[in-house]
């Protein structure tokens, strides 16, 4: 895809931080930047439009929809992540070109140690008890699981990772740790803390059962993620289903990441400190 031109407006929906970041890096680059919010519901003359990642952060996704078709004629280009079915079928009914920025590799890559960062940092605000030492459930060891078990492995935790995959399975027991299938007896009973990374219902009323009273639970898989939040409720467990941790936690960086994979020629600065 070619570098996009300076005469081009770019419209940027904001929904945290990381667009705030990339509307600075854009100005500062020469690009005329219109930042946008969701309420405004118009994206003005933008030839390009930066939603955000992903895209189902966007709460009304019908109106979104209306806004881009009402600008089909100006918008030339949108760029996102984890575009949803309806929105990209809009987007080509109107004609207009998309690009998701996490089918990019090394994107993935970088926004999952971010998001590993952010988990840790919720984990700690949840738990009642210090990381090192306690034990801790994973469930899934995809791009987000790995670098979570990983990093709390390296802060001191007990780490057990549920899969469902045998490859998945094997990574985690090529890295030392204790690794279940989804059908084994999972250690819930014993588990200071779950972090749920699957995007399907994994922690619901068997599971919780196990659960001791002063256990929590965080899920930071894609919304309505992957727990019986309501029972867990009921039990009294404390639990977060937290998303959009990048945006929350380290938004210049995580922005910097998202606009280095588009078309504006971006490279983050590489300056490192001497160790």
């Amino acid at each position: 895809m070619e570098i996009i031109g300076k005469d081009k407006t770019v419209g940027i929906l904001v929904v945290d931080g990381r667009q705030t970041y990339m509307g600075k890096m854009l100005s500062k680059k020469g690009y005329q930047v219109k930042m946008w919010q969701e309420e405004d519901e118009d994206v003005g003359d933008a030839n390009v439009v930066i939603l955000p990642v992903p895209v189902s952060r966007v709460k009304n996704q019908s109106r979104l929809m209306k806004c881009l078709n009402r600008h089909k004629d100006e918008i030339q280009l949108c760029l996102g992540g984890v575009f949803g079915e309806e929105l990209v079928k809009a987007l080509d009914e109107a004609e207009i070109l998309w690009s998701d920025v996490l089918k990019n590799p090394e994107v993935a890559m970088k926004n999952a140690i971010a998001t590993a960062e952010g988990t840790i940092a919720e984990l700690s605000r949840l738990m009642p008890v210090n990381i090192e030492g306690s034990n801790v459930i994973v469930m899934g060891f995809g791009k987000c699981g790995k670098p979570i078990a990983e990093k709390l492995y390296c802060m001191g935790a007990n780490v057990s990772v549920v899969a469902r995959s045998e490859r998945a399975l094997s990574l985690a027991h090529y890295f030392g740790f204790m690794d279940y299938p989804m059908d084994a007896e999972i250690p819930f009973a014993e588990a200071d803390a779950v972090i749920n990374t699957i995007p399907a219902l994994v922690i619901n009323k068997r599971e919780i059962n196990l659960l001791q009273p002063d256990a929590v639970v965080l899920d930071i898989a894609s919304a309505p993620g992957g727990c019986n939040f309501p029972y867990l409720k009921e039990r009294g467990i404390a639990h977060k289903l937290a998303l959009g941790l990048p945006g929350i936690y380290s938004p210049k960086t995580s922005g910097e990441i998202l606009l280095a994979a588009m078309p504006f020629g971006y490279k983050p600065s590489e300056t490192k400190w001497k160790s």
